[in-house]
């Protein structure tokens, strides 16, 4: 009858110091932290390695613009390729191998398709679909380009809002799960009827692998809606 009201006191206790941390987390820290706030202090880097890393993603959209520019200047979109291609040294692992076959001779829609593999991301996959229709000629070779690197500057834009928008949810969920695992290793410490009945009881055995799989669950739960908004 002990060990039973020990139970049911640790998951009394437990609930509410998990309302009551939900309800600082929801309420007070949502009117003092904006998501630009929560977004900076979940960043791995300093603000200056942040943005450098910014400007390597957006430079598959700089390499169809400075392509573009060739083009207007009145190089052939081929060379126009081959040498941008050698002032973008950090793209060189998905330019080089098709710069190598233009300068062979080949052309750029072929050297394209020799040269594609199956593991490009969506970004470098669009640019080289551009790349391969601008090559076959017409009007319009470097608004195509312009338009392309548009679209690949708007996805990152959308990516990084989106991100931003769901920091709150991943450090609310993050100590919304954390909290009830050290309550329970707290009272287990210094509990010696909670433990014996949640090591020795088939029913607290039970509650320990149940309480521990419903934390992992929903936490991942919730970190697959958050990764399905970014």
């Amino acid at each position: 009858m002990s060990a039973f009201i020990g139970f049911l006191a640790l998951v009394i206790g437990t609930a509410t110091v998990g309302c009551t941390w939900w309800i600082v987390a929801d309420i007070v820290l949502a009117r003092r932290w904006s998501r630009t706030w929560v977004h900076t202090r979940l960043a791995p880097t300093s603000p200056l390695v942040t943005t450098h890393n910014a400007d390597q993603d957006s430079t598959i959209a700089d390499f169809l613009d400075a392509i573009a520019r060739d083009v207007h200047s009145g190089f052939s979109l081929t060379l126009a390729f081959v040498n941008t291609a050698d002032r973008f040294p950090n793209l060189a692992w998905w330019t080089e191998p098709i710069a190598v076959q233009c300068m062979r001779g080949h052309s750029l829609a072929r050297s394209i398709a020799d040269t594609s593999p199956t593991d490009w991301t969506a970004d470098v996959l669009l640019a080289t679909r551009t790349l391969a229709v601008a090559s076959n000629g017409g009007f319009g070779i470097a608004t195509a380009l312009e338009k392309s690197a548009s679209i690949l500057r708007e996805r990152d834009h959308i990516a990084r809002e989106r991100i931003a928008q769901t920091a709150q949810i991943r450090i609310s969920t993050s100590v919304l799960s954390w909290i009830p695992v050290i309550i329970c290793a707290w009272v287990l410490t210094n509990q010696p009827v909670s433990r014996q009945f949640m090591f020795t009881s088939p029913f607290g055995v039970m509650c320990l692998v149940f309480g521990v799989i419903f934390n992992i669950l929903g936490r991942l739960w919730i970190l697959r809606i958050a990764r399905g908004n970014t």
